[in-house]
């Protein structure tokens, strides 16, 4: 069977407690009956799927049973990669998880070995919810003014229906719940949110960011250093220089003038030789600053280069491993009937994991989940790589703005260091005393000149950057919009779906509905928490129980159908025969089930509980375990 991803199903679920199986069965695709009697555990089964898979129970929601086991394991297929997943349980909310990318079978096995704990909230490292999105390739959403990104949890809401939960709603029950989680959550399980937009939507907000602090900084400098009414230009600097410097050319040439004068008058004295040595210490000292200045901009330059490449690096090779796995999928599903190379018939072999034409052993799930760890790891390579290299090209630009002050220094210490070699000082002239006062103040404008200049070339520094980053906050933008529009279509086209997939469960129940059988329109708003048929939402309890039945059904189906949904194909029902619904009816809509699970194009998982199973799905292929009574339990607690 073909597989649309993300996809996401439960291979095996084993509850512990003290060391020893409280509750240990497998899965399979399609349709998973789990049934017993009322009261027998079913409902702790279902919890305990929906807690390892990430979900958040609070201490109010488990039930006393399930407290007295300490561990739940599950071994699920992440777009056909066997991993294990793990967690302990415990009343308190928002537990860790710990993650093992193989087989359960090996993950129970291995103590330690192999095994990573995650968080269920983004910290230091990262959190079990941004490892499932990788796995399952979708992307990280952020919604909201606080940036906060979905979690798995969150997901979860449409993809388990339990007992507790308001039936006239769509999502599971949750504290703190708002509407725009509900639609972020709605809208990229419709396949609305691409990777692209996301990217896109990240980028733009750090684009805004990186233009504000650089507009701040402009507004800064300009506050502190161009308070003489003039614009603090390179352009205005280098005119204030010339101006200066054609001034102490003038001095210049006048104290040369006096000079020859008391050198024809022989007065022939000099500097000492402590103020020519100070002033050619001072031309030393910024050469030292301005050649170590320059040599950490140059090791600067090159790991920006450095981190630029490896990132090129790191998402290529991720391009290549998603690539990579469906590569892998298709050759699965590649048989040769004649040998390429001499047409010979190729006979059938027993040798499982063998390749069809060799016959070498080759394990496809192995490197498989070797894909899967890469990714993982190359993605959070990546968004350390990104972070340091937004460090790297603001110390570049803070270490040029600092080589270009030293330079100008070193200039004006270089021709301070020129005159005092060559300036007699004398009180005997007063004129030469007076001239070679004003030259020295003019010198001290040209340093002061000097620091305007940085500042000059800083802000010009930083207008290139802000251009730069508008050209990419517009082609930003243009992706946004594109995404948008595809966005729009995509809703519209997803609604559609759903719509006939739920009108389908809604005409096929029996005759306890009458706006049921003449529906013609399905409405719903995952903001709103609603679904309607033609426009009315309120029906008996149990016909809003069908109702919402049918709508996660729906969605499922939708999903299974068709590739452009991001929903994982999953679905947990606890509810096909709550709020007094009747034996004939619930056995009918599970009939209805599995019927729509027989004709799905892709590998999908549902996983329903109840206690009046249809005879004819009371079968090993369908159903989980035994049928569950007072006296045999789900959990074998003693």
């Amino acid at each position: 069977m073909t597989m649309y991803k993300p996809n996401l199903a439960v291979r095996r679920l084993v509850v512990s407690r003290k060391g020893h199986i409280a509750y240990d069965e497998t899965f399979h695709n399609g349709l998973n009956i789990i049934r017993g009697q009322n009261s027998s555990g079913k409902s702790s089964i279902m919890d305990f799927l929906f807690y390892v898979l990430g979900g958040d129970l609070l201490e109010s929601q488990w039930r006393e049973a399930s407290l007295l086991c300490d561990q739940v394991v599950a071994g699920v297929l992440v777009n056909g990669v066997d991993i294990t997943i793990a967690r302990e349980i415990d009343p308190r909310s928002q537990r860790p998880m710990r993650m093992f990318e193989g087989p359960i079978e090996e993950a129970l096995n291995s103590a330690a070995e192999g095994w990573s704990l995650y968080s269920y909230s983004r910290g230091s490292g990262d959190s079990f919810s941004q490892v499932l999105f990788r796995y399952l390739g979708l992307p990280e959403v952020q919604y909201g003014e606080t940036n906060t990104k979905i979690t798995i949890n969150q997901v979860l809401r449409l993809l388990y229906s339990d007992q507790l939960s308001s039936v006239e709603r769509i999502f599971r029950d949750q504290r703190f719940d708002d509407a725009t989680t509900r639609q972020t959550v709605g809208e990229l399980l419709l396949g609305a949110y691409s990777n692209a937009y996301y990217s896109a939507r990240l980028k733009k907000r750090e684009l805004d960011d990186q233009i504000k602090e650089n507009e701040s900084q402009i507004r800064s400098l300009i506050r502190l250093h161009s308070k003489s009414g003039h614009p603090l230009t390179i352009e205005w600097v280098a005119s204030e220089k010339l101006t200066i410097e054609r001034e102490i050319d003038r001095l210049a040439e006048q104290i040369q003038e006096a000079e020859n004068q008391i050198f024809q008058a022989g007065v022939t004295d000099r500097l000492t030789l402590s103020e020519q040595r100070q002033a050619h210490e001072e031309v030393l000292k910024y050469q030292r600053l301005l050649a170590f200045a320059q040599q950490q901009l140059d090791e600067l330059e090159i790991e920006r280069a450095d981190s630029e490449e490896f990132i090129t690096a790191l998402e290529k090779r991720l391009e290549e491993l998603h690539h990579s796995q469906d590569v892998l999928t298709e050759f699965d599903l590649l048989k040769f009937e004649f040998c390429p190379s001499c047409l010979a018939p190729i006979s059938e072999h027993e040798v499982e994991g063998a390749c069809h034409l060799c016959k070498s052993a080759y394990d496809h799930d192995r490197v498989r989940r070797r894909s899967l760890q890469l990714i993982n790891e190359y993605s959070r390579q990546r968004e350390k790589s990104t972070e340091l290299l937004k460090k790297r090209a603001d110390q570049i630009l803070e270490k040029r703005t600092e080589i270009s002050g030293y330079k100008e220094f070193w200039q004006q210490a270089s021709e301070r260091y020129s005159v005092v070699i060559r300036n007699p000082t004398t009180e005997l002239r007063s004129q030469l005393s007076r001239l070679n006062r004003e030259l020295g103040y003019k010198k001290r404008e040209l340093e002061e000149l000097a620091a305007k200049q940085a500042v000059a070339e800083e802000l010009a520094e930083l207008a290139r950057l802000r251009a730069d980053l508008s050209g990419q906050l517009e082609g930003t933008n243009a992706t946004i919009e594109f995404e948008q529009r595809r966005t729009i279509s995509q809703k519209a086209q997803a609604a559609a779906k759903i719509q006939s997939e739920v009108l389908f469960f809604l005409k096929s129940d029996l005759e306890r509905q009458s706006t049921f059988a003449s529906a013609t329109e399905i409405t719903f708003e995952f903001d709103a928490d609603r679904i309607a048929v033609d426009g009315e939402s309120f029906f008996s309890a149990s016909s809003m129980v069908y109702l919402r039945n049918s709508f996660l059904a729906g969605l499922l189906f939708a999903a299974a159908n068709d590739r452009t949904f991001s929903h994982p194909r999953f679905l947990i029902m606890d509810t096909v025969e709550d709020k007094g619904m009747e034996p004939d009816r619930s056995r009918n809509f599970q009939r209805l089930l599995s019927q729509k699970s027989d004709e799905a194009i892709s590998e999908h998982q549902i996983i329903i509980a109840t206690s009046m199973i249809a005879h004819e799905l009371d079968i090993p292929s369908i159903t989980v375990g035994d049928f569950y009574t007072h006296d045999n339990r789900t959990l074998k607690i003693n």
